[in-house]
């Protein structure tokens, strides 16, 4: 087939849907099908040579403007062209095929909200959102995307995305195919596991013998960094005698508010900030299991990536990706990030090396 994917920012370093378009360009062209990449702009080398490119302007002096920009230039580029099949996946709408990798607008925003303890801090959270021109941008560009009129095909990464479309924008269940993310495990293989596990502990002072816990993600406060330094200090103070947990930190933002908060906690001796990670495999193989307890991810390709490298992992019923596990076999899909106590219980568990050893 000849296929055209429409995404405006195609750099795998950027995030988990910037990741899954590379690995998708990849496994169509290994496929035999002809791929023409719509966008914005994208990273060099990354793609596979048989990818065309097609660049698609995005103009305006702030990100909304930016951002309806460049679907209506899209929906443009590809009216003069020819294909089978056109994929889109996040901010555009004129596709035979939609798969939203950032789930639904108003599903994530409340989400978010949920980040908040008391009822008028997610009230103001909400009303900033609301009053933030991105928002209505985001709001009517999925109006376009679900429009009946259109008839696109949507592809769900998870049960919990399949239901917020349902409930946020009435489609029927005949337009929606339940189809989770999927990883190239290539990528993820590392020739000396072994050697590589050595020198990454090396070089943050952690022993072999160490306990360690991995978190990744670009958005600490929603990926659930908050949450989890509460559990990790939660523990000592309920049983002294607890297995320490080294936790390491990795992804794009700032990091400053958490190495203060791991401070006030008495963790700065255990957590481990180090930003964001050029090569992430290092971390997976150099690690016991991984944890997100997550406030909202349709379907995590990192939890995906942790489970191929064999790591027992703990998120929660807010990830999509949980529904893939059975929980106590693979790790525990606790039911909120703000359920410390069952977050701090998942720990415990991850301190039995044999049990940790069979997930």
């Amino acid at each position: 087939m000849h296929l055209a994917l429409n995404f405006q920012r195609v750099d795998p370093t950027r995030g988990g849907a910037e990741t899954y378009v590379v690995d998708l360009c990849h496994r169509l062209v290994k496929a035999g099908h002809r791929v023409d990449l719509f966008a914005e702009s994208w990273r060099e080398g990354v793609l596979p040579r048989e990818v065309r490119c097609v660049a698609v302007a995005a103009l305006g002096r702030n990100r909304w403007e930016r951002l309806w920009s460049f679907a209506l230039n899209s929906e443009a580029a590809l009216r003069e062209a020819a294909h089978d099949c056109t994929v889109g996946f996040i901010n555009t709408w004129h596709h035979d095929v939609i798969i939203p990798q950032g789930g639904v607008h108003r599903g994530s925003l409340e989400a978010n909200a949920r980040r908040f303890p008391m009822a008028w801090q997610r009230g103001l959270y909400r009303l900033g959102k609301v009053a933030n021109p991105k928002h209505w941008v985001a709001r009517a560009i999925e109006q376009k995307q679900y429009d009946p009129d259109r008839q696109a095909r949507i592809i769900a990464v998870s049960n919990m995305v399949k239901e917020h479309l349902e409930q946020y924008h009435h489609l029927p269940r005949s337009r929606i195919q339940v189809i989770p993310n999927a990883i190239d495990t290539d990528r993820l293989w590392v020739g000396h596991p072994g050697a590589v596990r050595c020198a990454f502990r090396n070089r943050l002072g952690l022993a072999p013998g160490d306990l360690v816990g991995l978190f990744v993600g670009h958005n600490y406060w929603l990926k659930g960094l908050k949450p989890l330094l509460r559990a990790l200090a939660e523990r000592p103070r309920r049983d002294p005698r607890a297995r320490p947990i080294h936790l390491v930190v990795c992804g794009g933002g700032s990091v400053g508010p958490f190495r203060r908060m791991a401070a006030r906690l008495g963790l700065a001796e255990t957590v481990h900030l180090i930003g964001y990670a050029p090569e992430i495999r290092a971390a997976y193989w150099s690690s016991d299991f991984f944890v997100q307890p997550t406030y909202y991810d349709p379907c995590s390709l990192v939890v995906l990536e942790a489970l191929a490298c064999g790591l027992p992992v703990i998120t929660t019923s807010r990830n999509g990706a949980g529904e893939l596990m059975t929980d106590g076999q693979e790790g525990y899909v606790i039911t909120a990030p703000d359920a410390i106590g069952e977050l701090s219980l998942a720990l415990d568990h991850m301190t039995d090396d044999e049990a940790r050893a069979r997930m």
